[in-house]
């Protein structure tokens, strides 16, 4: 009895390691496929209640008014579903680098006077318009599902100054004419390439570089779009105007 206890107890010992050789073998479940990724993200961004952005310019200069004089740098601010933001916009023009304040709720916009701080609405031809470039139906979720292709997930990237986890980095590219309707001409018409970083669990987007080509005298254009609190839903209303 006790060499047949003996020897079910090897056995079972035996069993028990094999389980475990195999389940170290066991290999993890293959990430999405970068389509599927970008599909969540889409879905993510039109579903949010809201999120912070911040929109980075560099390289060839972009201009935001019909003249041609005011030249855009950047912009953080506030974006609220589905057609109401605020950001303050950072703007260049000979001699001169300042803020502006921005309001848009659905195509009007106001912007505060460079001079006077004193909120005027903009005409409807002006390029900067925050609440268009989320807008469900011409800004970024249907550009993420319809206009990307040529997609590659490189893997999972940490972003310097980013969230401490992993994300997944993937590239692609866009074609132009959506982003240039959604920007106002500021992008495109060219097709561009297009870089995400999306977070694994959520697909709320992290992070999106569109880079267009150069022309033969100038840098190219580069666009970095940053995004946190998601969900977040603060009270964006028409200024007072005088």
């Amino acid at each position: 009895m006790k060499r047949r206890s003996l020897g079910l107890l090897l056995a079972t010992l035996l069993l028990i390691v094999l389980c475990m050789t195999a389940a170290c073998r066991r290999q993890e479940p293959p990430p999405p496929s970068p389509e599927e990724i970008v599909a969540g993200a889409s879905a993510r961004l039109a579903e949010t209640a809201g999120f912070h952005f911040v929109i980075e310019h560099s390289g060839a200069p972009v201009v935001l008014d019909p003249d041609g004089v005011l030249a855009f740098r950047r912009a953080e601010g506030d974006f609220v579903a589905p057609d109401r933001a605020r950001a303050t916009a950072r703007i260049a023009a000979p001699g001169l680098v300042t803020d502006v304040d921005v309001i848009s709720v659905a195509e009007r916009q106001w912007q505060t006077n460079p001079l006077t701080g004193n909120w005027e609405e903009l005409p409807p031809n002006w390029g900067f318009n925050p609440a268009v470039l989320f807008d469900n139906q011409v800004g970024l979720p249907a550009i993420l599902v319809n206009d990307l292709s040529a997609l590659t997930l490189t893997g999972l990237e940490q972003l310097e100054g980013g969230p401490e986890a992993e994300l997944y980095a993937i590239s692609g590219r866009a074609t132009g004419e959506r982003l240039s309707q959604m920007s106002g001409g500021l992008i495109g018409p060219e097709p561009v390439n297009a870089q995400l970083w999306i977070a694994p669990e959520t697909f709320e987007v992290v992070r999106v570089v569109v880079t267009e080509a150069a022309a033969a005298t100038e840098e190219p254009s580069v666009w970095q779009v940053d995004f946190s609190a998601f969900d977040q839903a603060v009270e964006i209303a028409p200024p007072a105007t005088e």
